[in-house]
C-alpha cells in the first residue's frame, strides 16, 4: 500500500503499473494478487484508508461541546489539513482517484457519503428553514468544500490555508441561516 501511495502520488495512477508497484515494494508478482485483484483495488484500499483517517479526525473535531460554528470550522480545518500533512494522500484523494476505476469510484462515493453524514449532523442542530433538506445540503457542502480544496491544492486558488478554511466556514454558515438572515448557529 505504501508503494501504491508513493507511485500514484508521484507518477499518477494512469502511469503506474502493478509491475512498478511490485518493483518499488521489492515483492514478487504473487504477493500483489494475494492482497489485491487489480490496480484499481489497490487504489480503492488507499482511498478507504484515507477517508477512514479523515472521517475519524472530523468526528473527533465535531464531537466536542464547543459552539456549532467552532466545530464546523474545526472539521473544515481537518479536511484542509490532511493534504498538507501528507501531500501524497492529498494528491491521491483529490486528483488521482478521479482517474481510477469503479472500485475506487465506489470508495470515493462512500467516503463522501460518510463525510456528508457528519455535515448533516451539524446542519440538524438548532433551528433551520423547514424547506431545507439537510441531507441534500450536506452533500452540497461536502462537494463544494472538496472542489475548493482541489482548486487550492492544484494552485488555482491563491489563498492561505486559513483563508480556505474561512471560505468553507462562510459556505457552511450561509446554509445554516434561518429565513430572514438570522443565523441558526451559535
Amino acid at each position: 500500500m505504501e508503494s501504491g501511495l508513493e507511485l500514484f502520488s508521484s507518477q499518477g495512477y494512469a502511469r503506474t503499473s502493478i509491475s512498478a508497484v511490485l518493483r518499488h515494494a521489492g515483492l514478487k508478482d504473487r504477493y500483489f494478487t494475494e492482497s489485491f485483484s487489480s490496480l484499481d483495488d489497490l487504489m480503492a484500499a488507499l482511498m478507504r484508508d484515507i477517508y477512514e483517517e479523515q472521517i475519524t479526525r472530523c468526528a473527533e473535531a465535531i464531537g466536542t461541546d464547543q459552539p456549532l460554528r467552532d466545530r464546523a470550522r474545526n472539521m473544515i480545518d481537518v479536511i484542509v489539513g490532511l493534504p498538507l500533512q501528507d501531500p501524497r494522500k492529498g494528491r491521491v484523494k483529490l486528483a488521482e482517484s478521479l482517474g481510477a476505476g469503479p472500485l475506487t469510484a465506489r470508495e470515493r462515493r462512500l467516503g463522501l457519503q460518510r463525510m456528508s453524514g457528519l455535515v448533516d449532523s451539524l446542519l440538524r442542530e438548532g433551528p433551520h428553514d423547514p424547506r431545507i433538506d439537510t441531507v441534500t445540503l450536506s452533500v452540497a457542502v461536502v462537494g463544494a468544500v472538496s472542489e475548493m480544496l482541489l482548486s487550492w491544492f492544484n494552485g488555482v486558488l491563491d489563498i492561505s490555508r486559513e483563508e480556505l478554511v474561512d471560505q468553507g466556514l462562510l459556505l457552511f454558515e450561509a446554509i445554516t441561516r434561518m429565513p430572514g438572515g438570522t443565523p441558526s448557529v451559535s
